[in-house]
C-alpha cells in the first residue's frame, strides 16, 4: 500500500487503526514509533466536545508517527548537543527533517468528530529497512496496550511495592479509562491515603498494560500477621471471580477467629501463586519468617516445596478435611460401593493417632476399597501421610480446625456474591470486610460471656454481657496512635491504652469494667476477648468463693 493509498485513509476506532497499522508494518517490514499524540480525554474543547462513546473509540486527536530510525538520531543529538537558545517551532522541525529519517505519518480526528483520518504520509526511508531489526523491535499490539498507559512504566512498576507517589505517577500517565487501570489505581491511591501502611503490588503481564496479579495488606492485617505468626492457612477462594482467583493468607488471633493477613487476586491460571503470595508476605512482615510454624494449604495447591524454602522453619500441611472429600469422591469414582464403611474408613485414618493406628486403618482400607483406589491413594497420599493425618499434625495446630476457618472465611468473602465485580470493585469489597463493621458480624459472645458468669459476681458480668452485646451493633472506626487506640462511633471519640485495658468512657470509668469500646477494638486488633486483666481495676467484680 503505497502513499496514496494510505492518504485519507479513514478509521471508526483506535483498535482498527492499531489492528491495520500492525499488518501494514508486518508487510513493509518498517518501524514507526509515536512522536506526539493528544488525548481525547484530555483535550479543552472551544465548542462541544466529542460524545463520550467517540471519545473511548478514538481515543486520539492527532498521533504523529515517525520513523524509529528518526527517533534514534534526535535521542542522540540530543545527548551531545550544548545548552542552546530555544528554537521557534518552525526550526524545530526543519532540524528534526537533517537529523534522520524523514518517514512519518500523521494521524488525526476528522471536523465531523467520529473518525480517525491519515492526514499525512511521508514514506520514503532514506535508509534501508532491516527485516532482523524489524523482527527484533515488532510488537502486535502495541499501540493498544499504550493507549491506556505506557507499557515503559509498567514494566517498571511490575512487581514492586507501589506507594502514593508510584500510583499517582501512574495516575498522571494514564492517557485513557481504558482496562479498568485507572479505576483500579484510584482505589489503590485511595487505599494508600487512608492507610500509609497498606503493602501492595500490581503485576503487569510484560509489554502489556494488562494487570495480572495484585497483592496487598493493610496495616491492621500486617499487625495481625506479626501478632499471631504461629499458624498460617493459604487456600483459593473457588468462585470468587469470572476473571480473578482470590488467594488468602489466614491466621488465628487469640479469639481462635481466622484472620486474614493478606490477599492475592491474580488471573486465572497464573503460576507460581504460592511462591508470589509468601516472598511478598515476607517482604512485608519480614520479622515473621523463622516464626511461621506450620502452613496449612488447599488441596488443590501447587509448587509445595516453595514452602520449605521461605519458612524454613514451617511444618506443611494439607487441609484435612479437604484430602478427604478427594479421596471419598474418588472413591466412588474408582467402583467404591455405597457402603457406609467407605467414609468412616477414610476419616479413621486421616484421624490415626499414632503410626501403629495407621497402617492398621490403610489396611482395612486395603479390604474394604477397590484395588484402583488403593493403587491412587499409595501413589498420591501415601508416601506423605506427614502432610494431611493429625498423628502428624503440629501440636499447637491441633486445637484449630483449619477447614472451618477457611470455610468460615469464604462465606465471609461470598456474601453479596457477585462474579462479575472488577478487578477495582473486588479490591474495594475486600477492603470493605476489612472494617469493624464487618468483623462483628459472625461474632458469637456467648462463649465469652459463659466465661465472665463463672468468674464475675452476677451484676458485673450482667453489665458486661450487655456492652458485649453492643459490639455488634455499633459502626466503629478504629486507629492506633501513639497513645493507643482511638475508636470513633460518629458521635463520639473515646480513647484506650495500649494493653486495651483502660477507656476513658463513661461507662469504663463508672464501674471500671469492660466496655463496648475495649471490646470491638479488642476483637478488631485480635486481643482476647476473654481476659483477667480487664477486672483489675475492679476486684470486687470476681466473684467471693465462700469457705
Amino acid at each position: 500500500m503505497d502513499e496514496k493509498e494510505l492518504q485519507g485513509k479513514e478509521f471508526f476506532s483506535w483498535e482498527e487503526f492499531s489492528l491495520f497499522f500492525d499488518n501494514w508494518r508486518e508487510q513493509t517490514k518498517s518501524l514507526f514509533c509515536i512522536s506526539q499524540s493528544k488525548s481525547l480525554s484530555k483535550c479543552k474543547w472551544a465548542s462541544e466536545p466529542p460524545r463520550p462513546e467517540v471519545v473511548h473509540a478514538l481515543k486520539y486527536w492527532h498521533v504523529v508517527f515517525i520513523c524509529k530510525e528518526m527517533r534514534s538520531s534526535i535521542t542522540k543529538k540530543k545527548e551531545q548537543s550544548v545548552p542552546k537558545v530555544q528554537n521557534s517551532e518552525e526550526e524545530e522541525e526543519e532540524e528534526r527533517e537533517s537529523t534522520g529519517c524523514p518517514a512519518r505519518i500523521i494521524l488525526m480526528m476528522n471536523k465531523e468528530m467520529d473518525r480517525l483520518v491519515i492526514t499525512e504520509c511521508q514514506l520514503n526511508h532514506n535508509h534501508p529497512l532491516c527485516p532482523i531489526e524489524f523482527a527484533y523491535y515488532f510488537s502486535r499490539g502495541h499501540l493498544m496496550d499504550n493507549c491506556c498507559l505506557p507499557v515503559g512504566i509498567t514494566n517498571k512498576m511490575s512487581k514492586q511495592f507501589l506507594g502514593v507517589q508510584e500510583i499517582q505517577y501512574m495516575l498522571k500517565n494514564c492517557k485513557s479509562w481504558d482496562n479498568g487501570i485507572q479505576d483500579t489505581l484510584n482505589v489503590l491511591n485511595n487505599l494508600c491515603i487512608r492507610d500509609p501502611g497498606a503493602k501492595m503490588k500490581l503485576v503487569f503481564v510484560e509489554n502489556k498494560v494488562i494487570i495480572q496479579t495484585f497483592f496487598f495488606l493493610t496495616s491492621m492485617m500486617r499487625s495481625l500477621c506479626q501478632r499471631f505468626p504461629l499458624v498460617l492457612f493459604f487456600d483459593r477462594v473457588k468462585g470468587f471471580n469470572e476473571e480473578f482467583d482470590l488467594y488468602t493468607i489466614l491466621c488465628v488471633d487469640a479469639n481462635s477467629r481466622g484472620r486474614e493477613c493478606s490477599f492475592c487476586l491474580t488471573k486465572k491460571g497464573t503460576p507460581n501463586v504460592l511462591r508470589f503470595t509468601l516472598a511478598s508476605l515476607l517482604q512485608s512482615v519480614p520479622d515473621i519468617k523463622f516464626k511461621v510454624r506450620c502452613l496449612t494449604v488447599g488441596v488443590d495447591i501447587g509448587e509445595l516445596e516453595v514452602v520449605n524454602e521461605l519458612l524454613p522453619y514451617a511444618r506443611l500441611h494439607i487441609c484435612r478435611t479437604q484430602v478427604l472429600e478427594i479421596l471419598f469422591s474418588k472413591a466412588h469414582e474408582m467402583g467404591a460401593s455405597e457402603d457406609e464403611k467407605v467414609w468412616p474408613a477414610l476419616c479413621k485414618t486421616a484421624k490415626a493417632g499414632s503410626f501403629v493406628a495407621y497402617r492398621q486403618a490403610v489396611k482395612e482400607m486395603d479390604s474394604l476399597l477397590p484395588q484402583e483406589f488403593m493403587k491412587y491413594y499409595r501413589e498420591h497420599w501415601h508416601p506423605r501421610p506427614e502432610r494431611w493425618v493429625e498423628f502428624w499434625n503440629f501440636e499447637p495446630a491441633r486445637g484449630i480446625d483449619g477447614s472451618e476457618l477457611m470455610k468460615q472465611h469464604k462465606q465471609k468473602v461470598m456474601v453479596g456474591f457477585n462474579p462479575s465485580r472488577t478487578l477495582a470493585q473486588c479490591i474495594l469489597y475486600l477492603m470493605v470486610i476489612q472494617t469493624p463493621k464487618e468483623e462483628v458480624r459472625d461474632l458469637d459472645e456467648d462463649e465469652v460471656v459463659t466465661r465472665y458468669h463463672s468468674i464475675c459476681n452476677p451484676d458485673s458480668a450482667s453489665l458486661i454481657e450487655e456492652e458485649l452485646s453492643f459490639v455488634k451493633h455499633g459502626a466503629y472506626d478504629i486507629k492506633k496512635t501513639a497513645e493507643g487506640f482511638v475508636l470513633n462511633d460518629r458521635v463520639s471519640e473515646f480513647h484506650m491504652d495500649h494493653s486495651l485495658t483502660t477507656c476513658n468512657c463513661s461507662i469504663y470509668t463508672s464501674s471500671l469494667l469492660p466496655c463496648r469500646h475495649l471490646f470491638a477494638t479488642r476483637l478488631h486488633t485480635g486481643e482476647p476477648l476473654f481476659d483477667i486483666s480487664l477486672l483489675q481495676s475492679n476486684k470486687n467484680a470476681l466473684m467471693t468463693v465462700s469457705l
